[in-house]
């Protein structure tokens, strides 16, 4: 069980990067796919020779498949590079970067990622033993709740900035939270981007969710990274510590907020955010 900073772990990776990279072709082709009633996502495979290996990535709150800055669409098109298929799907009432009124759950993205796991199964060349799930900030709690459900789909874990603990006290002590669960709905204006509508629904949805628990349940690889200035705990040292399997790495990118810093022109975190994903992907799939 290893807490390391970025420049350790990607050395340790570089080889297998450039020995993917020499191997694969640079094109692939992505199709829009309907993957459940109200879920769309984005399948993207390698051209040419592909070996079956395929991530399932879920996206933050209030954002779409491509997350922010476009970030989840780059790791597709780098894992393509590498010969590793993806799926991308947008959760329903949600997956919609421009939409403001949020209609999801806790329930509805395990719901609907639980069927995007059965459409990455049926796709032509999917090796089953081989797929891995990567989660963003919600999508990365939501990835735990499905891994400690089904502890035999994953072989690995990808987690971007990830929630931890007991979920629904940490969340309804927000005062938007609190006059949501007051009032039915609330308002909340972040700056800098959207107006965000939450209900009641939503905070209650978290009721009895700890998310720790749900990863002593996950059995495959796991890797964390997050960002020095993310503002949620850092307690990725302990999430070592709880994980069960033997494969287990921790990443702390320097001077990066919650989302790498895609908005700072000219950062190197972002890249380096997908170089690791991409090295830890190589070695565990």
């Amino acid at each position: 069980m290893r807490l390391r900073p970025y420049t350790a772990l990607f050395k340790r990776g570089v080889l297998l990067l450039c020995l993917c990279s020499a191997t694969s072709l640079s094109q692939a082709a992505e199709q829009r796919v309907a993957v459940a009633p109200e879920v769309s996502g984005a399948w993207l495979t390698p051209d040419g020779a592909w070996d079956g290996r395929a991530v399932l990535m879920l996206h933050g709150f209030a954002d779409d498949m491509d997350g922010a800055g476009d970030l989840s669409k780059r790791m597709a098109g780098q894992l393509a590079t590498m010969g590793i298929a993806s799926l991308r799907i947008n959760f329903r009432g949600e997956g919609d970067r421009m939409r403001s009124n949020i209609e999801s759950t806790l329930q509805t993205r395990v719901a609907d990622t639980e069927a995007a796991h059965a459409f990455l199964l049926a796709q032509h060349g999917v090796d089953a033993g081989r797929s891995a799930v990567l989660g963003w900030s919600l999508g990365a709690s939501t990835a735990l709740v499905v891994g400690g459900q089904h502890p035999g789909w994953f072989r690995s874990m990808v987690l971007w900035s990830a929630p931890s603990g007991e979920q629904y006290t940490q969340m309804s002590a927000n005062p938007v939270a609190q006059k949501a669960l007051r009032e039915g709905t609330a308002t909340d204006v972040v700056p800098g981007w959207k107006s965000i509508t939450t209900k009641r629904e939503y905070y209650e949805s978290f009721r009895g969710v700890d998310l720790d628990q749900s990863l002593a349940s996950y059995p495959g690889a796991f890797l964390t990274i997050r960002g020095s200035r993310d503002f949620l705990p850092q307690r990725d040292a302990q999430l070592l510590k709880i994980a069960p399997g033997k494969r287990k790495e921790a990443a702390l990118i320097g001077d990066a907020d919650h989302v790498f810093n895609v908005f700072e022109p000219g950062s190197e975190a972002p890249q380096r955010v997908l170089d690791l994903t991409a090295a830890w992907l190589a070695r565990s799939l």
